[in-house]
């Protein structure tokens, strides 16, 4: 998977799990009018319908999202067309219209695609982020005039490099946007820096995220964007993990990431194990399991994984509730990796050695 992709990915999965907080982040105002109580319906099938991606141009990401109105008798819902735009597109406004534009005709005629609940629609709006580093590049407006013939169209356009004016904002912002913009605005900042530098804006966003006591499930969520919006070389890269897992061993004890993310991406198969974390690394076709030196070459991906994920959960439980008898770790030893992935996250809630019993007897296990 190529970076560009990864990083659409990032996005992609960042808005779909924070929408209303993308909202009220970037579009108060906006946030402030629409009825949150009934979750936001992601149209992405009917965007891909309605635009043919070969002639639509590179974008980064575009959603289209249905909304309802705050303070109605009746449901009155909205579509918001979004676009997050990462490069200087001359084209960009008038691209946005267009899409208003073919998305107002389908909705609108007659016979037009309703997207399927209670109420009506009552208008479509187009929204824009700007993440591309050109300072000079805002567009906001698409208009024709001539012959007495004028056309204007006007939509909100963020632009994330302003946030630097106001870092001390971002810092002071509980909103998971916040670290979403400063981890975009670092990646600029140090694009041209030596990787080090890079390094160290990584693992200090990093640390943030623990420091803003954040959700066990939004410290991961945002720990994924941060890590494929800010990339490292494979050595520095692994220095950056272990420093990860130190931290959250030694200072944060909060074993988040460490405990149930993979780290580690590669363009090849091979994915091993490092410290307890799921390290990708890649050597040709085949798989390992590494634990600070090869101990092993595993028939597949899948074994690897399931035995890696084992010693890793071993050392969680050794960690909270000291060395576990023989027969609990038989019992560990046939959970499948889903269940073990399972665990993984259970542990955090354990408040004793009894929670693991009932837990193994839910699984049939103890």
């Amino acid at each position: 998977m190529s970076v560009a992709t990864e990083q659409d990915s990032s996005w992609k999965e960042i808005l779909d799990q924070y929408f209303p907080e993308f909202m009220a982040f970037f579009f108060p105002k906006i946030y402030k009018d629409l009825d949150w109580s009934r979750p936001p319906e992601f149209l992405d099938k009917e965007l891909e319908q309605l635009f043919n991606e070969g002639q639509a141009g590179r974008r980064l990401v575009d959603k289209l999202v249905k909304v309802y109105r705050l303070g109605t008798a009746e449901p009155i819902w909205l579509l918001i067309h979004l676009e997050i735009q990462g490069y200087a597109d001359p084209t960009f406004a008038q691209r946005m219209f267009i899409y208003y534009y073919r998305l107002y005709d389908r909705y609108f005629q007659p016979k037009g695609i309703d997207p399927g609940s209670a109420g009506r629609l009552d208008k479509v709006v187009s929204l824009a982020v700007l993440t591309d580093g050109n300072k000079r590049y805002h567009p906001k407006q698409f208009h024709i005039k001539e012959w007495g013939f004028e056309l204007s169209f006007k939509f909100p356009s963020v632009k994330l490099l302003k946030y630097n004016e106001n870092w001390a904002a971002l810092e002071a912002n509980p909103n998971p946007f916040a670290m979403v913009t400063m981890a975009v605005l670092r990646m600029h900042q140090n694009k041209r820096k030596p990787p080090e530098e890079r390094l160290n804006a990584k693992l200090g966003l990093t640390r943030r995220l623990y420091e803003r006591h954040y959700s066990r499930k939004e410290i991961i969520d945002l720990y994924r964007f941060i890590d494929n919006i800010i990339r490292l070389p494979e050595e520095l890269d692994q220095d950056f993990r272990r420093e990860v897992i130190r931290y959250e061993e030694e200072e944060a004890h909060m074993p988040y990431v460490s405990s149930i993310e993979r780290l580690g991406r590669e363009d090849g198969l091979k994915e091993g194990l490092e410290k307890g974390t799921l390290i990708g690394r890649q050597d040709g076709l085949k798989e390992g399991l590494e634990k600070g030196t090869l101990i092993g070459r595993q028939d597949g991906l899948e074994k690897g994984r399931q035995e890696g994920t084992l010693i890793l959960i071993l050392r969680l439980l050794k960690r909270r509730f000291g060395e576990q008898l023989p027969e609990v770790e038989q019992a560990l030893s046939l959970l499948s990796l889903t269940q073990l992935e399972a665990l993984g996250e259970s542990i955090l809630d354990f408040s004793n050695q009894t929670d693991l019993t009932l837990w193994l007897q839910a699984q049939g296990q103890a």
